[in-house]
């Protein structure tokens, strides 16, 4: 009797997303929306706010989830800067151990929020604090939490998002301004560069 051949099935691409507050972040609130049967999103686990440890979060979920071996992977790190220098210099610490890692730095000045004020205009406030950027948000959206799903009342508008987050960073660096520095910015428009990328990969 023949033998069969084992097929050799390649994994679904994953995304890994580490953001402060885990899966309770505004940001899982968001992404979980672009799963699809062709494209796995996974968020660590771990219940550090601090960049180093949530960087030390990440770590110990891709050793438990064995997300080194994985093929078609890449790696998030989620940051707000929060418009403080002590965090900021955190941040940009911890850059060469994430280099080391694959894990890509996604960083937001002051929030993550910033990205969905995005969507409603071509953003150039600057804000001095998260809060302001929720605030902000109320008066475009109506209404605003953090456990809100935002997807469905912005997604025809990402285009455009995407576009603002991209010229506000052109603009720093022409500026001669350091990005992470920059208020506002945001670079999570990269995360769906990645998705992109994966949907033509297949």
């Amino acid at each position: 009797m023949a033998r069969r051949q084992l097929k050799q099935h390649k994994k679904i691409p994953l995304i890994v997303i580490c953001s402060e507050g885990g899966i309770k972040s505004s940001e899982y609130y968001y992404f979980r929306n672009y799963r699809t049967r062709n494209l796995r999103i996974q968020f660590s686990t771990g219940n550090s706010t601090d960049p180093k440890g949530m960087f030390s979060d990440l770590l110990k979920y891709m050793q438990n989830e064995d997300i080194e071996s994985e093929d078609n992977v890449r790696i998030f790190l989620v940051l707000d800067t929060d418009l403080v220098d002590r965090r900021i210099n955190e941040i940009k610490e911890i850059e060469r151990k994430c280099l080391e890692h694959n894990i890509e730095i996604i960083t937001s000045a002051p929030t993550f929020e910033i990205w969905y004020l995005l969507h409603y205009r071509a953003n150039k406030l600057k804000f001095n604090s998260s809060q302001d950027v929720k605030k902000e948000i109320v008066k475009v959206n109506g209404t605003y939490s953090e456990t809100m799903d935002m997807y469905k009342s912005i997604k025809k508008h990402t285009a455009e998002a995407r576009a603002t987050a991209k010229s506000l960073e052109q603009k720093a660096i022409s500026d001669k301004e350091e990005l992470i520095k920059a208020n506002p910015h945001t670079s999570i428009y990269k995360i769906l560069d990645a998705i992109d990328d994966f949907y033509y990969f297949r």
